[in-house]
């Protein structure tokens, strides 16, 4: 990101912590506020190539799931993060830097379970793409019985 437009971002950020509804922020988010919104701004707009002002949804996606969940957060803040990057976008559009920042906003927020479960570090658990073997099907060992007189008890 240039630096024209990082200072630019940092002024953004610097703002919103200043104005008054920063004050809906409670605990150790706010002290984490300011380099998480960085963080997720240059990842939103890095996404597509967009500058700050034209952040769209698939750029709120990428900053949100794919950055901000690698910044370490506390635990008990962690689930209020995706409100936190909902009011910054609500507050960009009051004062007239983001196009559409209340919609934005609530994408935002409606992006809290996959952030959550992006968050925790936990992988999502392997399914096979395949269906299940039915009792009557033929046996996957390649035998050419049914599965259930072959290796039904062996697996």
């Amino acid at each position: 990101m240039e630096p024209y437009v990082r200072e630019g971002l940092e002024n953004w950020i610097g703002d919103f912590t200043l104005s008054t509804r920063f004050a809906e922020v409670k605990g150790e988010l706010r002290e984490l506020a300011a380099p998480l919104l960085l963080s997720f701004f240059e990842a939103a707009c890095a996404a597509r190539g967009a500058s700050p002002g034209e952040v769209e949804e698939p750029d709120v996606r990428a900053g949100l799931l794919h950055v901000a969940t690698a910044i370490a957060v506390p635990e008990a803040a962690r689930a209020d993060v995706p409100a936190l990057v909902g009011l910054f976008l609500e507050e960009m559009q009051q004062q007239g830097r983001v196009a559409g920042g209340r919609a934005l906003g609530l994408f935002a927020r409606a992006l809290r379970g996959p952030y959550l479960e992006a968050a925790s570090g936990k992988p999502k658990p392997y399914r096979a793409p395949a269906a299940p073997i039915g009792r009557n099907d033929p046996c996957p060992c390649g035998s050419g019985k049914k599965y259930k007189k072959c290796c039904l008890g062996r697996l």
